[in-house]
Parts: C-alpha cells; sequence; structure tokens
C-alpha cells in the first residue's frame, strides 16, 4: 500500500480527499498539511511514497512549495491538484518538479494520477490535455 502526504488548507476537501484516497484509492494518508511551512516541518520525519498539493495554500503557493520539495527530496514524486483550469499553473507546477497536474472535482482522475505517477510517469487531468492541445 502506498501512503500519500496531503497538503491542504480547506479542512472539508481535506477530509474529502483522505476519505477518497482511502476508501476507493486504496491509499494510506501518512499526514495531513495545511500550509506549506507545516508540510515543510513534517515531511522529513515521515517515509511518504508521493505528496499530493494543493496549488493555492496560505502564504506560500504549492507550486513553490514543491519545489522546494523537490530541492530537499528529489526522489520524492509530487502531484498538484487544484480548481484551477489553467495552462500557466500546470506550466509552472511542472517546472517546479510536479510530475502530475490534477482537477479536484474528478476523483477517478485523481486516483489515476497518482497510480501513473507512483509508476514512474507524468500525468495531466484530461480536461487538461485537451486545452493544451487547442
Amino acid at each position: 500500500m502506498y501512503t500519500i502526504f496531503l497538503v491542504e488548507d480547506h479542512k472539508l476537501m481535506a477530509q474529502a480527499l483522505v476519505r477518497i484516497l482511502q476508501q476507493k484509492g486504496n491509499f494510506k494518508v501518512a499526514e495531513v498539511a495545511e500550509t506549506a511551512e507545516e508540510a515543510l516541518e513534517r515531511l522529513p520525519h515521515l517515509q511518504v511514497d508521493l505528496a499530493l498539493v494543493d496549488v493555492s495554500l496560505p502564504h506560500t503557493s504549492g507550486i513553490d512549495l514543491v519545489s522546494r520539495i523537490r530541492e530537499k527530496n528529489p526522489r520524492l514524486p509530487c502531484i498538484m491538484i487544484s480548481g484551477h483550469n489553467s495552462g500557466q499553473y500546470v506550466r509552472r507546477s511542472l517546472s517546479a518538479g510536479a510530475r502530475g497536474f490534477v482537477l479536484k472535482d474528478n476523483v477517478e482522475e485523481v486516483i489515476t494520477g497518482i497510480r501513473r505517477v507512483l509508476e514512474g510517469g507524468i500525468y495531466l487531468s484530461k480536461e487538461l490535455e485537451e486545452e493544451k492541445k487547442q
């Protein structure tokens, strides 16, 4: 069973994601951090297989957090999760070292994206792939 570190500042969204990841994805969620600072403080003390990071966090963006995570732990894959369907966020996220970008509103794609990245691939939500082609 793979272990996920979730960084999500909205409590209800975090609770929903934890439940979905554990029940539908059969993943274990090691911990949930609400801020980038909290994530950077906790992460060195955890054994996780992947970080799932919200793009919009208080004080520091999730994109900046992924960049900092990758500096400290280049082998830890990170996926951005967002409600923003914007190519700009996707490009910045991938440049920061994220291995995927999924939209929060599609639970199945969140799970598919995590699995693809854990297998060594890169994953973008289908809607984002379509936007990229246009």
